[in-house]
């Protein structure tokens, strides 16, 4: 059983059938499919929440549950895991293990419409694989909220503790990665284009774009220090 070292208070360790994660709801059958083929079981680990650790209840974070997925292959797709949060009422990480080495996953996840029960998954966040003493989270802040966001940030790797940093980040890398594509598609014309004044137009909009990038990188660069 894997153990992360967290209050004794927290601990469930009990096996979840894989079919309690989808038996109540509408599923297709790929997703039905990888349960079977790529998941050997899952074990909930840990129940974070005010009645089991020291910590207030969040306005947007209630209870945080640890879920182990013992896994038949390596390269199991995030499906499984965003079918599972997406019809979770709850914020959930999961550890994933597979020949021994572990990833942590975590559904960086809102609600959608209000607490009715349903979230929209912001970015999945993932560690490499790795060995057992390297499987490290703590459990850091005075509210659920906080507790959450601190967990974010670890195992997203960019070591944020307020969901505004967070999200923020998210948003520089969509926008640097849209970016960057308009700039190999303008490229990509200018390689094609006959007409010099053409391509002058073309280079000056690329450069505009790349000045754009590094005000964005730079900003990204100012969370990391």
């Amino acid at each position: 059983m894997i153990d992360l070292k967290f209050p004794r208070t927290t601990m469930v360790g009990k096996l979840v059938p894989k079919t309690a994660f989808y038996k109540h709801l509408e599923v297709n059958t790929k997703i039905k499919q990888h349960f079977v083929d790529d998941v050997t079981r899952i074990d909930w680990l840990y129940k974070l929440a005010p009645s089991t650790i020291n910590v207030e209840d969040g306005k947007l974070v209630h209870e945080i549950v640890v879920f182990s997925a013992e896994l038949k292959s390596k390269d199991c797709p995030d499906d499984v895991f965003l079918f599972i949060d997406q019809n979770m009422p709850r914020h959930v990480v999961f550890i994933l293990e597979y020949d021994n080495r572990y990833k942590v996953l975590l559904n960086y996840k809102e609600w959608k419409d209000g607490q009715n029960g349903q979230f929209k998954i912001i970015k999945t966040f993932a560690t490499n694989w790795l060995a057992d003493d390297q499987l490290v989270l703590n459990l850091e802040g005075q509210n659920m909220d906080a507790l959450y966001e601190a967990l974010a940030g670890q195992v997203s790797g960019f070591g944020t503790k307020k969901a505004e940093d967070t999200k923020r980040i998210v948003e520089l890398e969509g926008l640097i990665d849209k970016a960057k594509r308009e700039v190999a598609t303008i490229q990509k014309r200018i390689r094609n284009e006959r007409q010099l004044n053409r391509q002058m137009e073309l280079n000056g909009e690329a450069r505009g774009i790349k000045k754009q990038i590094a005000q964005w990188q730079n900003e990204l660069q100012e969370f990391k220090q």
